[in-house]
């Protein structure tokens, strides 16, 4: 397994170009219990914090996709009461994870994949799915273009394939591409990537793992959000940004990545 370095996007706006592949691509995010997310985050911000963190980053992640003419079909999968109002907000789908009959992530995103697959409500079939998780504030437009165009090039030659794009460590899948009627045995946690691809090989599925920078700025820890910050994005992760200024968390971060144990790049600050 090789992780390619960090790619260029490109923006390509002929929808027919990226969809031709596919027939119908959906994009699937699953979404845990607001007030539960971003638990590895417990030391640094309190249950309100994370809750209103977590909510920001799905805004921007929910934005670029809803925006992006490649999807078909947008679905949550929660039984947040939050997730529902961000599914109303943005005009698409929200499936209850209670409905679906199982628990824990792995168990949800494969039992929503076999659901897309099973679909018969007079809709194309459903031929792509892209997982996103979201946690990814810095996702773009750009960066779908250049993943969606990768996955595009692996499916001239193959009827299912299967395309990782991991984190900033080369460890994670922060989007998966496949089909879900032929989706890898899903393994989310430590070293997923690796994980995610040897199921797919092992399958015979084609499978390809890309960097791309923001896609790969996955928000789990105290250094992450520092991270986030130290990159002064100009135009993305908005609502995770304006949200982490007006409740003061990135002052304290600044506090605490310019004390004098740490010299580090200086925290970005608002204007």
């Amino acid at each position: 397994m090789s992780i390619g370095p960090l790619m260029s996007s490109r923006n390509i706006d002929n929808k027919s170009k990226r969809t031709e592949a596919y027939n119908t691509m959906w994009a699937l995010l699953p979404l845990k219990d607001f007030v539960q997310a971003k638990q590895r985050l417990a030391g640094t911000l309190t249950v309100s914090e994370r809750r209103g963190l977590f909510h920001a980053m799905v805004e921007d992640v929910l934005t670029v996709l809803a925006a992006h003419p490649s999807f078909e079909r947008i679905v949550v999968v929660s039984d947040d009461p939050a997730a529902q109002l961000l599914a109303e907000h943005y005009g698409i789908d929200c499936w209850s994870e209670r409905e679906l009959g199982v628990s824990g992530l792995n168990a949800v995103v494969s039992a929503a994949l076999q659901k897309m697959a099973g679909l018969q409500l007079g809709l194309p079939q459903v031929t792509s799915a892209m997982v996103v998780h979201g946690d990814l504030p810095l996702l773009g437009a750009q960066e779908l273009n250049t993943l969606i165009d990768q996955h595009t090039e692996l499916m001239k030659t193959h009827s299912s394939a299967v395309t990782i794009a991991t984190d900033r460590h080369g460890r994670g899948s922060n989007i998966l591409v496949c089909d879900p009627a032929r989706a890898p045995t899903l393994a989310y946690g430590q070293d997923s990537c690796e994980a995610h691809y040897a199921a797919a090989t092992a399958m015979h599925l084609p499978a390809q793992i890309l960097a791309l920078q923001g896609i790969s700025q996955d928000i789990d820890t105290r250094e992450d959000l520092q991270h986030l910050l130290s990159m002064a994005p100009t135009s993305a992760a908005e609502r995770t940004l304006t949200y982490l200024f007006q409740a003061g968390i990135a002052q304290r971060l600044q506090h605490l990545q310019s004390g004098p144990a740490n010299t580090s790049t200086p925290v970005w600050s608002a204007v």
